[in-house]
C-alpha cells in the first residue's frame, strides 16, 4: 500500500513537472534565434581598426553595396514626385522604367568580416546580380525607401541565385528595410526577434540583421536585411503543392494592396462585408501561375468554413468549437504580440494566415513592425485594448476558454520573454551595438526630425483631442534619436503595466451577459 502511494506521488510530481515544462516551452526559444547585437562584436569589442587610418569609411556593421548602373529604381508612386497625396489615382500609379519595366538588374556586393571592421574596398563574401525595386505601401512615400531584391544567376537572369546573406538561410528573395518613420531604427529588428520567441518553436518569423547601405556610391544609412515570407523548407515550411490537385497547403495575406487582383479570393468575410473597406484576402501560395478554379474554390471554402463557425451560435453554446479548425496556440500568441505592441495593421494590412494541407489554420507569419509601439501616424493610447474587435479575434474573444488562455499566456510571458526588465535592457543593448552607425545614419536623414520637412505620411499627426489641447506635430514627433528612444521605452513600460493590471478584464468579452439573446435560444 505504501509502495503504491509512493508510486502515485512520484508519478504525480513527474506529470506536474512535465506539464510545467510544456507551459514554458516558449521561454527557451531565444536559444534558436540569432540576436545579432548579442552575437556579433560591438565597436568597443573590436577596438581600434588596424586596417585603416580613419580617413576611409569604416564600420563594425556589415555592408551591402549596390550599383544600379545608372538605372532608376522603379516603384515610387507618382504622388511621391508631385507631392499630391490626396489623389487616389496617383497613389496607385507607380513609376516604371523608360520601357515600362517594374524591376531593374543591379549588382549586389556583401562585405561582412565577421569579427573585424568592414570597409567599402574589402573583398566581398557574396556578389550577385539581382532584380530590384522599391516595395511597401505607405513606406513608398518615405525618402528612405524599402527595397526588394531577388538574386539571379550571373549568366542567366531568369534563374535564381540563392545565397546565405549575413548568415541567414540561403534564398533569393530579401527585403532591405530602411527605418525612416521609426527614429529608433530598431522596431522591426527588436520586435521580429521578440516576436519569434512569443510565437514559439516551430513558427516561422523572418530573421533580421542590421547593415549599412551604400547605393551608387552614396551612403544611405542603417538598414535591416529581412527574410521575405516565402514557402520554403528554410522559411515557412509546408507540404508543397502538387500540380493539378484542388486541395493544397496555402498562405494568405490580408492587405489594402489592389495591384494583384488575380490573387484575391472571396470568402464568407468578403461577401458579408466583414473585411475593412478596400481590403482583400489574397493567395500568396501557391503562386498565381499554378492557380486554377478548383484550387481557388478549395481555399475559399476552407477559410469560409472557419469564418461561418466563428459567427455561429456554437461559439457561445459549446466549449472550444474552433479547435478542429485553427491552431489555437498560434492565435493566442499572435493576439498577445500584436495587442501588446499595438500593431494597428492587424487584420487589415500585412496580416498573414496559413494552413498546411494536413493541418489547421495557423496565425502568421508576423510581418512589418515599423509603426508599432505608438509609432503610428496618430497616437495609440497605452491604456486600452486596441485589437479585441479585429477580424476573427472579435469572435474568439466570445469563448471563455480562449480568453483564459490569452490571460494565462500573457502572465507567463511577462515573467520571461516580455518582462519589463528584459525589454528595457534589450533596447539599450541594441542602441549600444549600433554605436556610431546611429550618428552616421542621421547625418543623412537627420532633417526628418523636423516634421515639416517630410510628407504627412512620414510623421505623427495630432488627432482631434490633441489638437483641442493645442498639440502640434512638433509636440508629437521626436526631435532627436534620444527622444525617440525615450518615447519607445516609456511606451513599452506603460503598455506592459496597463495590460498587467487589466488583462483579466478580457473576460468581459466572453461573459454570458454579453450573449444573452443567443444563450437563451
Amino acid at each position: 500500500m505504501r509502495r503504491s502511494l509512493l508510486y502515485f506521488i512520484v508519478g504525480f510530481v513527474a506529470l506536474s513537472l512535465l506539464t510545467l515544462g510544456l507551459m514554458y516551452v516558449g521561454a527557451s526559444d531565444d536559444i534558436r534565434r540569432h540576436h545579432q547585437h548579442l552575437e556579433r562584436p560591438s565597436e568597443a569589442d573590436l577596438g581600434e581598426c588596424l586596417h585603416c587610418d580613419g580617413n576611409v569609411f569604416c564600420t563594425h556593421l556589415p555592408l551591402i553595396v549596390i550599383d544600379t548602373h545608372g538605372a532608376i529604381i522603379p516603384g515610387r508612386p507618382l504622388a511621391y514626385y508631385t507631392r499630391n497625396y490626396t489623389d487616389l489615382l496617383e497613389l496607385e500609379t507607380f513609376v516604371t522604367g523608360p520601357n515600362g519595366e517594374t524591376e531593374i538588374i543591379a549588382s549586389i556586393s556583401v562585405i561582412d568580416n565577421l569579427n573585424d571592421w568592414n570597409h567599402i574596398d574589402d573583398i566581398p563574401i557574396h556578389e550577385s546580380p539581382a532584380r530590384m525595386r522599391i516595395r511597401g505601401n505607405s513606406s513608398r512615400f518615405f525618402d528612405k525607401p524599402n527595397y526588394f531584391i531577388s538574386l539571379v544567376d550571373p549568366d542567366d537572369h531568369e534563374q535564381s541565385n540563392p545565397l546565405p546573406l549575413l548568415g541567414m538561410n540561403p534564398h533569393q528573395s530579401w527585403q532591405l528595410h530602411g527605418p525612416f518613420l521609426d527614429k529608433t531604427l530598431m522596431r522591426n529588428y527588436m520586435w521580429m526577434n521578440i516576436g519569434s520567441e512569443v510565437m514559439g518553436q516551430g513558427h516561422f518569423v523572418p530573421n533580421v540583421r542590421f547593415f549599412e547601405l551604400i547605393l551608387n556610391g552614396e551612403y544611405q544609412g542603417v538598414y535591416i536585411l529581412m527574410e521575405m515570407i516565402r514557402v520554403n523548407p528554410q522559411r515557412l515550411s509546408m507540404n508543397r503543392y502538387r500540380s493539378g490537385m484542388p486541395a493544397t497547403s496555402y498562405l494568405m495575406r490580408m492587405d489594402s494592396n489592389n495591384r494583384t487582383p488575380e490573387r484575391h479570393i472571396h470568402t464568407f468575410y468578403h461577401y458579408t462585408l466583414r473585411l475593412e473597406a478596400e481590403r482583400n484576402m489574397g493567395i500568396m501560395y501557391p503562386d498565381v501561375e499554378v492557380q486554377h478554379e478548383a484550387m481557388l474554390d478549395y481555399v475559399a471554402r476552407s477559410i469560409s468554413t472557419t469564418e461561418r463557425l466563428l459567427h455561429s451560435p456554437e461559439i457561445v453554446w459549446y466549449n472550444r468549437p474552433y479547435e478542429p479548425y485553427i491552431d489555437v496556440d498560434s492565435f493566442v500568441n499572435f493576439f498577445i504580440l500584436n495587442e501588446f505592441i499595438v500593431n494597428n495593421d492587424l487584420w487589415s494590412n500585412s496580416t498573414y494566415i496559413h494552413k498546411d494541407i494536413r493541418g489547421r489554420i495557423v496565425a502568421g507569419p508576423v510581418w512589418d513592425f515599423n509603426n508599432v509601439m505608438d509609432n503610428f501616424f496618430q497616437s495609440m493610447p497605452a491604456d486600452q485594448f486596441h485589437l479585441v474587435d479585429r477580424g476573427w479575434f472579435s469572435r474568439l474573444m466570445m469563448c471563455p476558454d480562449y480568453t483564459d488562455r490569452v490571460i494565462r499566456r500573457w502572465n507567463q510571458l511577462r515573467r520571461n520573454i516580455l518582462s519589463e526588465e528584459r525589454l528595457i535592457n534589450y533596447m539599450q543593448d541594441v542602441e549600444d551595438f549600433l554605436g556610431s552607425a546611429i550618428d552616421r545614419n542621421f547625418e543623412v536623414w537627420g532633417y526628418s526630425f523636423d516634421p515639416f520637412q517630410v510628407s504627412h505620411m512620414a510623421r505623427r499627426l495630432p488627432n482631434h483631442a490633441e489638437r483641442a489641447e493645442g498639440l502640434t506635430e512638433l509636440d508629437l514627433n521626436p526631435a532627436s534619436f534620444e527622444e525617440a528612444m525615450n518615447h519607445h521605452r516609456d511606451y513599452v513600460i506603460a503598455r506592459g503595466r496597463w495590460l498587467d493590471r487589466y488583462i483579466e478584464s478580457l473576460r468581459q468579452y466572453s461573459h454570458p451577459s454579453r450573449h444573452a439573446l443567443w444563450t437563451l435560444r
